[in-house]
């Protein structure tokens, strides 16, 4: 049975113990030192306590999902309030939380944190790595395992597509009201979108959504759904050029060069940054595109698939006549859209710069 998960895949476990001491304890094959400092950064082991238990995040070319899990030695039966001790394997008796961390080459946080999820039973249960392996394996070579009362994984039944469709995009349009523009025209040029928010849970299920729409290019890649500012992960961040990164630091808000504009889940503002003011002039073309999207509000029976759609129409439309404005050079014999030419056409206040924009992010210049 074909299987996404391949060999080279890594499996890593973080564990924090009674002393509030972090370390790596566990890993196959092997992780780069440099990300090992990356997932620790991003897990909840650092924190007093759980903030969330599942994540997803990237770091250069690797997704990085993590699971979270406490350990606990007694239980309290909310009825009588006696406490009841739980069987803890001897190699975590020392231990108060894990995380279990998947690396993957591919965006579909359903698959990864059902089988985190899975992995983490199976070790809270045995504290065997050896364990984990066998799940593994059983997946590369099957395509699927089943591991009892502690869950059962199918490779197959996650289709990507379900990743893509799992946040509204109807309920981000609904969020921001009429600066979802701003939002649509920073994904359409492939601008750098900085998201920030208090909380992480709401950063992953609003920036999830955002390569939807530019649906046509079916680009989870551009994400970066959770960053530290850590100088490791800034860097990371800026040698990809474009980028639609979250971070939970408030500090980033001020970190002007890092992004074109600013979505602030918290005040459910968007801001474009002073340097990118004239490549946010908005148009007709603008206005239609919004008047489109908030409509779609106003009827229940317009589906997230039909506001996809209806933005794909809308770009090919645009491409269409992008495609006859383009002009040959004499020397190459080259077909191309330049900034010059849009501008010659004394087209309305900022729409050349747009039109360029849109060309570069379409790669009709090559």
């Amino acid at each position: 049975m074909a299987t996404s998960i391949s060999l080279e895949d890594s499996i890593t476990i973080f564990e924090k113990d009674q002393n509030s001491d972090v370390l790596m304890t566990w890993c196959f094959p092997t992780i780069t030192e440099d990300l090992k400092g990356v997932i620790l950064h991003r897990t909840s082991l650092l924190q007093e306590k759980i903030s969330l238990q599942f994540s997803f995040s990237k770091f250069k070319n690797s997704w990085i999902y993590i699971y979270t899990s406490s350990i606990e030695t007694q239980q309290t039966n909310k009825e009588d309030g006696t406490i009841t001790q739980i069987s803890v394997p001897d190699s975590l008796k020392r231990v108060v939380a894990f995380s279990l961390v998947l690396v993957r080459n591919q965006f579909n946080p359903e698959k990864y944190g059902s089988l985190a999820q899975i992995m983490s039973s199976v070790y809270k249960q045995t504290g065997d790595c050896s364990k984990l392996l066998e799940c593994h394996l059983r997946v590369l070579n099957r395509g699927q395992f089943d591991v009892g009362s502690m869950g059962k994984f199918v490779d197959s039944s996650f289709d990507v597509r379900r990743s893509y469709l799992q946040t509204s995009i109807k309920d981000i349009i609904q969020l921001f009201g009429e600066e979802i523009i701003l939002i649509w025209t920073a994904m359409a040029m492939k601008k750098r979108v900085i998201v920030y928010s208090e909380k992480l849970s709401s950063l992953l299920k609003v920036i999830r959504a955002f390569p939807l729409f530019v649906f046509h290019r079916q680009n989870w890649n551009i994400l970066r759904p959770f960053v530290t500012i850590s100088d490791l992960e800034l860097k990371d961040l800026i040698s990809t050029g474009v980028y639609c990164a979250g971070f939970t630091d408030s500090s980033i808000k001020s970190r002007e060069d890092l992004y074109d504009i600013l979505v602030d889940l918290s005040s459910k503002e968007v801001s474009v940054s002073s340097q990118s003011k004239d490549q946010f002039i908005l148009g007709s073309f603008h206005k239609d595109v919004l008047r489109f999207l908030l409509s779609s509000l106003e009827d229940e029976e317009i589906t997230d698939q039909h506001v996809i759609k209806g933005l794909n129409l809308k770009m090919k439309e645009l491409l269409t006549k992008l495609e006859s404005l383009k002009e040959t050079n004499e020397e190459t014999g080259k077909s191309s859209i330049t900034l010059e030419s849009l501008e010659s056409r004394k087209l309305p206040n900022g729409m050349s710069t747009f039109l360029f924009n849109i060309a570069n992010a379409e790669g009709l210049n090559g």
